[in-house]
């Protein structure tokens, strides 16, 4: 087989790769600060297929001492199970760890994306080397198709979006998408026990939410469509963590849990992007229509919010009870998905050259309005013990929260701007403590970099201005963003530019260039 010149990176951003030696990095990632898998690339040919009969005879003598396993499995449960995916039942997970039974792609799995969270520097240096068990193990085992092989190839699907590799994170989730299809887990199976049930119905719901993500990271169409068979929702974290290992095969109290509401929520993520693409595709808009479709998409999100049971409405009071029921990251990362959400729908109203229409206004304030709420609620939950939302998704969302603060920074009112710039420096804090456990949200506080020089480059109200340079910048989140190019055609909206007040622009510029770039230059 012929191994692909072009270095990992630049196919992933689609440029023109200049084909470094091995053992060197390209131009293209030197400029843009990106480790270059050709320096990676001989000794990962020959990892990246282990033989079959090294990976069986090194798994049990490679096996974590069950204290280091027990740290973490609770490591993982801490910060990861329940928020970007939900795979396991907790008790269940933590009986095959102490029995030995446990899948051992889906322990060093679990090893690998954890391992970052441990205080031992020894155990956090090995997480590299777990991934690497993880990856040989699933490979040898890939025509296994069973429901610990799909747990696997998501866990390590995950490892790869954790080391930039978005070409492998998107084969490995796709083939436990199609090992969920072939082992029919959207069906009940009347034979299955509760806890069961309840696992592939997570699993499978986990691989919905993966796939609207994944998709969009890399610009790429999707797998799962709605109107197909899919499980019932997922149950109550809490009630669903008490069931017994063998769990009783029928519930008569079944009540709708967190991750119940995030389904609901990621399907309407999926008409959000849908509705982004389709803007910068087309030449000619109808605002008329447009309006129309964010209107009902801003009525879904507003009868979301509305049907929300009393204790999942965001609160500090509803924060501190599901802190003290062990679910207060999950909690949060309901929120912060919604936020987020809710920004992307109305990004577009921050283009200044789009025509005015009785909502242009109402829905440029209600973007500002998510995104600095998602802020504070960043900045809430990291203050609070058992509340932190440190996977690595939350890296792109707050890069995004802050796309919007740079805005309000750069035109907005002078009374705007101190809890502005306030709120901008507190997200960067968090993104400089969430790049020391996940190294590749460098590359998502790198594109906010490249977003403010392109803002920059361009007249003051064609800053924000929604094309396809925009779209990659808010949905492909997992490729390296190039530097815009202001000759290309500019968005169907045609409305003069006034003149540029380059003395206000540059005054406020020097603030937001000392906040975003203030991490490199104490590195």
């Amino acid at each position: 087989m012929k191994l692909g010149s072009a270095c990992l990176q630049c196919r992933s951003g689609k440029r023109k790769c200049d084909k470094a030696a091995v053992g060197t990095a390209c131009e293209q990632c030197k400029k843009r600060g990106l480790q270059c898998s050709s320096l990676q690339r001989e000794a990962s040919t020959t990892a990246l297929f282990p033989s079959p009969q090294n990976v069986r005879s090194n798994q049990s003598s490679s096996l974590p001492p069950a204290k280091v396993v027990e740290e973490l499995i609770d490591l993982y449960i801490c910060y990861i199970h329940d928020k970007p995916h939900s795979l396991f039942h907790e008790p269940s997970l933590r009986q095959a760890a102490r029995d030995g039974t446990l899948h051992h792609g889906v322990l060093f799995g679990i090893a690998g994306l954890s391992a970052r969270f441990s205080s031992n520097l020894e155990l956090r240096s090995q997480g590299h080397a777990f991934a690497n068990q993880a990856r040989a193990f699933v490979q040898t085992n890939l025509e296994a198709i069973c429901l610990e092989n799909v747990q696997a190839f998501i866990l390590v699907g995950n490892v790869c979006l954790a080391e930039s590799n978005p070409d492998s994170e998107s084969l490995y989730f796709v083939i436990a998408n199609r090992m969920a299809q072939l082992l029919q887990l959207s069906k009940e199976d009347p034979v299955d026990g509760e806890v069961s049930r309840e696992v592939k119905r997570r699993v499978w719901w986990s691989l919905y939410l993966i796939d609207r993500w994944a998709s969009a990271g890399l610009g790429l169409p999707r797998h799962f469509y709605n109107g197909g068979l899919a499980p019932r929702l997922p149950m109550d974290e809490v009630m669903f963590s008490q069931l017994s290992v063998t769990g009783a095969k029928d519930m008569n109290n079944w009540q709708p849990g967190i991750w119940s509401h995030m389904i609901s929520l990621v399907e309407i993520f999926g008409h959000i992007q849908d509705l982004n693409h389709e803007l910068v595709d087309q030449t000619h808009w109808d605002e008329n229509s447009i309006e129309s479709r964010v209107l009902s998409l801003a009525e879904r999100l507003a009868k979301f919010e509305d049907e929300l049971p009393p204790a999942m409405v965001y609160t500090i009071e509803n924060l501190d009870f599901h802190i003290r029921r062990g679910i207060g990251r999950t909690f949060v990362a309901l929120h912060l998905g919604y936020h987020h959400y809710c920004t992307l729908l109305y990004y577009q109203y921050l283009d200044q050259r789009r025509p005015p229409t009785p909502n242009t206004r109402v829905f440029a304030q209600r973007c500002k309005h998510h995104a600095t709420e998602y802020c504070e609620l960043i900045r809430t939950s990291n203050q609070l013990g058992g509340a932190e939302a440190l996977y690595n998704i939350v890296g792109h969302m707050t890069v995004v929260s802050s796309s919007v603060l740079l805005h309000t920074l750069l035109l907005g009112d002078d009374h705007e701007l101190p809890m502005a710039r306030h709120r901008l420096e507190s997200n960067f804090e968090f993104l400089v403590k969430l790049r020391e456990i996940w190294p590749s949200v460098d590359i998502m506080m790198k594109r906010l970099i490249a977003f403010q020089d392109a803002c920059l480059r361009t007249a003051q109200n064609d800053t924000h201005r929604f094309d396809k340079w925009m779209v990659k910048f808010l949905l492909q989140h997992v490729l390296a963003l190039d530097e815009k190019d202001s000759t290309t055609t500019p968005s169907p909206s045609t409305l003069p530019i006034g003149p540029v007040e380059d003395e206000r622009l540059l005054e406020r510029s020097r603030v937001t260039e000392s906040i975003i770039r203030a991490p490199y230059v104490t590195m």
